[in-house]
């Protein structure tokens, strides 16, 4: 988890290795995670790991990583940073060309449970950032 330089693919070809038999067995929906979703997975391309599975699969695929703050999930959870939240524009950009199919929200729902209602709306203001301390009040 600490090693942001580790990859199942360096190239397309090799994810295509990876995925293609998990699609022909009948896969048919690929969470695919990442630490930003915003990072391309390959140089030269701007499509994250979603939008890479999607394109060399043809199946539906999530995108996680990040979305909707400022810092990842390391430095926000262990490093104890607050992630303010951020603009969606790019992800919104990437979901209305057809990069992948549905976006998880992880950290951005614990600050927000409502973060789907204040997104539809356009009440972006709203959005709370997150900060560890929020874990706390799971428990």
């Amino acid at each position: 988890m600490a090693d942001f330089t580790a990859r199942i693919a360096n190239t397309p070809d090799e994810l295509a290795a990876w995925v293609q038999p998990l699609a022909d067995a009948g896969a048919d929906i690929f969470h695919c995670s990442q630490r930003r979703f915003w990072d391309p997975e390959f140089d030269g391309s701007d499509l994250n790991f979603a939008g890479w599975v999607k394109k060399l699969s043809g199946a539906a695929t999530i995108t996680v990583g990040s979305v909707g703050l400022s810092k990842d999930l390391v430095s926000s959870t262990f490093g104890g940073e607050t992630a303010d939240p951020v603009s969606l524009d790019g992800l919104m950009m990437r979901l209305d060309r057809g990069d992948f199919d549905l976006v998880a929200v992880g950290r951005g729902m614990i600050a927000n449970p409502d973060w789907a209602q204040k997104v539809q709306q356009g009440r972006f203001d709203e959005l709370q950032g997150f900060s560890p301390a929020m874990l706390a009040k799971l428990e």
